[in-house]
């Protein structure tokens, strides 16, 4: 039943992404068999137990010789959590923040300034200083500038256009970050599952089932502006409470936080039931 379900919703989810990718069956057998031999791997060193090629195979239904020529190309570890762009995309949150609350970097009317690119405060060079610390200017807005966010006048003068940091399309780095958010729910849900009842990470939503196409802009809307606000206010929370784990007395940290996501399912996107 288990996994007659994944089959239909989740693997179907993910096979069509791969396919509007160009990745074939083939390609992604291959990564999977390396994430079951990393996943056996975890899951062995948790139990206290030494990943030999054997128990590995034992747990993965695969053969010893594919387990080895798997491990052969890694050290055996697991992937690269967070990818280093990850970080960088908190600090261009954090600008556009800042052009959109700061009161020296926005009008009378409380919208953000049309900033020239260098020179003093008010600029976008010290924007980028006030609230990116040692990243240079030019690398948060040639990104600023390729999402949307920003925009670049005739006269070279900088707009912002949104308040969010929002990646899309189907560049590598778009990919790339559909990885981690893919890998953040996934991770969640995981840990709900094997968690005691007063462990287990807040996850809830709000779906409807039969909206009409035509209210899904308005539900779009109503989501930016609700939860723009709510992510926010819990941004400058999580700031605060970053900047305190920097003391050289802190314990090593974790990373956490909150990712909201629209949900849309139109029924020409649904597979056969």
């Amino acid at each position: 039943m288990l996994q007659r379900e994944l089959m239909k919703d989740s693997l179907f989810r993910l096979a069509t992404l791969l396919l509007r990718q160009g990745v074939t069956a083939h390609e992604f057998a291959q990564w999977a068999n390396e994430a079951f031999v990393l996943a056996a791997i975890e899951l062995l060193r948790e139990q206290g137990a030494d990943p030999s090629f054997s128990r590995i195979s034992a747990m993965t239904g695969l053969h010893r010789h594919a387990v080895s020529a798997l491990l052969g190309g890694t050290d055996g570890s697991r992937p690269t959590e967070i990818q280093p762009k990850e970080y960088q995309r908190h600090r261009l949150a954090r600008v556009l923040t800042g052009w959109f609350e700061d009161p020296e970097f926005t009008g009378p009317d409380g919208r953000p300034l049309v900033l020239p690119p260098d020179g003093s405060s008010p600029s976008f060079a010290e924007l980028v200083r006030a609230y990116s610390g040692d990243i240079y200017p030019g690398i948060i807005l040639e990104e600023l500038l390729r999402v949307g966010a920003v925009r670049q006048r005739k006269d070279g003068a900088l707009e912002a256009r949104s308040r969010r940091y929002v990646v899309g399309g189907s560049d590598s780095e778009s990919l790339k970050h559909a990885d981690v958010v893919a890998s953040d729910v996934l991770r969640s849900l995981e840990h709900n599952i094997c968690a005691g009842r007063g462990q287990r990470l807040f996850e809830d939503g709000s779906i409807a089932n039969d909206l009409s196409p035509d209210v899904i802009p308005r539900l779009s809307r109503l989501l930016e502006r609700r939860a723009t606000a709510f992510l926010d206010d819990l941004e400058g929370w999580l700031d605060d409470a970053d900047r305190a784990g920097e003391r050289d007395d802190a314990p090593s940290g974790v990373r956490a936080g909150v990712r909201v996501i629209m949900v849309v399912d139109p029924p020409e996107r649904t597979p056969d039931r």
